[in-house]
């Protein structure tokens, strides 16, 4: 059984108890830790996960934007002990374990630890799609693990060049409608000067 208590953020002072083998963590709304979406803008959606794992809990970061860090250290996965406290990105919310009793997990021990979720098939599984803040496909490009596996290769920088080049035929017909367009203000020009 794990305890945590919110020391830092929109929702201070709350307080979770959790007896089960994974606790997800973020501003989405089916987060076990959910934060405030609007205020709370440090976290991600699906930021970071406790696990219990070999009977020992574990924070793990789920590939976060703005990192997790435990006691000022940023971690990828690290054991919790009493006292800790977990910031939800640099300067975001903050949790402090208020109680934690270590058990065996009632999983078969795996002898190692996890670094994610199982995957999930997208088919039937509408979380299985990562949760990203990228706006722009630059973005995304430098992230493309973000992407489900059939659009990866459409987020490399070669795909999605940042100049079109024109078919000479087009740059000609352009050319052409420029100089029409030039002629008629100078028309009109002219025609006004008289």
């Amino acid at each position: 059984m794990i305890r945590l208590r919110q020391i830092k953020g929109a929702d201070c002072g709350r307080e979770f108890e959790f007896d089960q083998e994974l606790i997800r963590i973020g501003r989405m709304p089916d987060s076990d830790v959910n934060f405030d979406p609007e205020v709370d803008l440090d976290a991600s959606g699906r930021h970071a996960e406790i696990r219990n794992e070999d009977g020992r809990y574990l924070l793990i970061d789920t590939g976060s934007r703005n990192g997790t860090w435990l006691n000022g250290q940023r971690i990828k996965h690290a054991a919790l002990n009493f006292g800790d406290e977990i910031e939800i990105g640099r300067g975001g919310p903050k949790l402090e374990i208020a109680s934690v009793r270590n058990r065996v997990s009632s999983r078969a021990p795996t002898g190692r630890i996890s670094t994610g979720t199982p995957p999930r098939d997208p088919r039937f599984d509408p979380l299985a799609m990562p949760v990203t803040t990228a706006t722009r496909l630059e973005d995304l490009a430098a992230r493309p693990d973000l992407l489900p596996e059939g659009l990866r290769g459409l987020a490399t920088p070669q795909a999605a060049p940042r100049h079109r080049r024109w078919p000479p035929s087009s740059a000609v017909l352009w050319g052409a409608a420029g100089v029409v367009f030039l002629a008629a203000i100078a028309i009109i020009v002219s025609a006004s000067l008289q």
